[in-house]
């Protein structure tokens, strides 16, 4: 089932609409324009960026994914990813465990 984060990283245009997209997320509407930043399912990247309407397929919306980010544009959902990675190095000081320090974020859920 896919999951918010408890507190997700979301472009400022999308913040006033965070209640809307997670119901139509969780009914299956579709969304134009919205972008969802995840982990990435294989090991080797970081984050993957999908656009709202995949999730209007059933088997996305009942896979196991939680989004930590929600963004207006895909070039917005960039500059969130940049920001993570930002916020990831000033928590730790490195950069050698991005995914582990986000896979510790979503458990703190």
């Amino acid at each position: 089932m896919v999951r918010f984060a408890d507190n997700p990283y979301v472009s400022d245009k999308i913040r006033s609409k965070m209640s809307v997209i997670k119901w139509k997320m969780a009914c299956g509407i579709g969304m134009t324009g919205v972008h969802f930043i995840t982990l990435s399912d294989n090991g080797r990247d970081l984050f993957d960026i999908y656009p709202a309407p995949v999730f209007k397929q059933k088997r996305m919306r009942k896979s196991d994914r939680v989004i930590i980010g929600v963004a207006d544009s895909y070039d917005s959902a960039v500059h969130i990813v940049e920001e993570m990675i930002g916020k990831c190095m000033n928590d730790t000081g490195s950069l050698s465990d991005v995914r582990g320090y986000f896979e510790g974020y979503i458990k703190d859920m």
